[in-house]
């Protein structure tokens, strides 16, 4: 993985443990983007994976996304962000390193193609 990318998820971890402490002054979340296929790609034509096996094939690696209110587990190659996903009201894609690796959008979205995050209740 490239040291971009895992630059790009250790600050997106990071400013998610930050936003999880602050909260926000309208009392809400900013909305999330949503990811969708790019045109000619479907998930579908990929194999399936887990955590228990068995392992993906060489040049690809496990992938969790969620498309079109989908959650999946697949074998993707290459540049996940740039060649199989995007995301929907000016977010960016970004891989967080995990296993299996998470495909998510980060930023604020805008527009009507977003979700509203879920938050967990107060104690």
């Amino acid at each position: 993985m490239s040291m971009t990318r895992r630059l790009m998820g250790v600050l997106l971890l990071c400013g998610g443990l930050w936003g999880c402490a602050s909260t926000p002054t309208s009392g809400e979340e900013p909305p999330t983007g949503r990811l969708h296929m790019r045109e000619g790609r479907a998930l579908g034509n990929a194999p399936a994976c887990s955590v228990d096996g068995p392992a993906c094939p060489a040049g690809t690696g496990c992938m969790s996304l969620t498309v079109d209110g989908e959650s999946q587990r697949r074998c993707l190659g290459g540049d996940v962000c740039a060649e199989w996903v995007r995301c929907s009201g000016g977010t960016e894609c970004v891989v967080m390193e995990s296993y299996p690796a998470q495909v998510r959008c980060t930023g604020t979205c805008t527009g009507t193609d977003c979700d509203t995050p879920v938050s967990s209740p107060a104690p």
